[in-house]
């Protein structure tokens, strides 16, 4: 899409909207329609790009919303993810320590025999 800002000199130059923000094409479109108006020009062409850059501007400020929503939850899954993870390491480590030591028995010479009384 390109712009077409009057001169001075009545040649119009084109300059790409992709270098403009939304902010900087509404208020370029802002200043041909009052030109225009001051003319007697038709303005409908500017309304009808100012409704453009409205929805666009409303389209844009959705998707950020959207974005920002999807970063969060990807955040609070992956928080419960190392949670989780977590936890069953932990489990893992009790049962393999619970196996280890349940399986090593006392020997006897650990253990001196009892002493009698006479």
């Amino acid at each position: 899409m390109t712009l077409q800002l009057p001169t001075h000199n009545g040649i119009h130059s084109q300059k790409s909207t992709d270098s403009f923000t939304i902010s900087q094409q509404k208020e370029q479109l802002e200043n041909l329609l009052y030109q225009k108006v001051q003319q007697g020009e038709d303005i409908s062409p500017c309304i009808e790009a100012l409704y453009y850059l409205a929805s666009k501007q409303t389209t844009e400020d959705q998707l950020q919303v959207m974005w920002a929503e999807v970063v969060r939850e990807r955040s609070a899954f992956n928080s419960l993810q190392r949670v989780i993870i977590t936890a069953f390491a932990i489990l893992g480590m009790i049962a393999f320590f619970n196996g280890a030591f349940a399986r090593v028995k006392p020997s006897a010479d650990a253990n001196p025999p009892a002493v009698q009384a006479h």
